[in-house]
């Protein structure tokens, strides 16, 4: 065989070795493309992921949603804030509604499902009331009295029933390819705890 072939088949084989090459890139490329989060999957994450740690109760989002005051004052009745919290979110559940996208910003109605501060503070307040007419308590040490109001408390807070409140809107913006939610979600929460 002369030279000349062997460059020939030599040149044709490293071409078809790059197309070949190419070509693969190009479907991986593509593959990669398809196989990535779309804008509204990364936008139902972006809203999801607080809120599922509420709801799945994660124990440091939890802690999370007391102030350092609430949680002295919830102990100083005998109650683990922890405990108070997660009872309080018992039922607790979200829908999002329809994701709207324009361009770089999107917004999306998520609607809330918990039991309110208004509905357990009224229950409280009446449970107060009806113990200090009755006398029931009367004769009762510190330390029982406390004990006392910490169990009915959490008595009242378990029985509490979850309301549906309205939908609020949410907006994000994108950055990169990621969506970032500007709205306070635990400030939407928490205008849904208070009812």
């Amino acid at each position: 065989m002369n030279s000349k072939a062997l460059d020939f088949k030599s040149i044709s084989i490293r071409v078809a070795c790059v197309a070949a090459v190419m070509v693969a890139t190009g479907f991986l490329l593509l593959g990669l493309t398809g196989c990535g989060p779309s804008n509204e999957e990364r936008i139902e994450q972006a809203i999801s992921q607080p809120l599922e740690a509420i709801k799945s109760k994660d124990e440091a989002t939890l802690a999370s949603l007391l102030s350092d005051d609430a949680k002295q004052q919830i102990s100083d009745i005998g109650i683990d804030p922890v405990t108070y919290i997660s009872t309080f979110l018992d039922g607790f559940d979200y829908t999002l509604g329809p994701i709207d996208i324009n361009k770089d910003t999107a917004t999306v109605d998520v609607t809330i499902t918990c039991k309110t501060t208004n509905s357990i503070f009224a229950a409280l307040d009446q449970k107060a009331k009806e113990d200090f007419e009755s006398g029931a308590s009367a004769n009762n040490t510190e330390e029982q009295t406390k004990s006392e109001v910490a169990e009915s408390t959490l008595a009242i807070i378990s029985a509490a029933a979850p309301v549906t409140h309205d939908p609020i809107t949410v907006t994000l913006h994108k950055v990169d390819k990621s969506w970032v939610v500007d709205s306070d979600i635990n400030g939407a929460l928490l205008k849904a705890l208070q009812g």
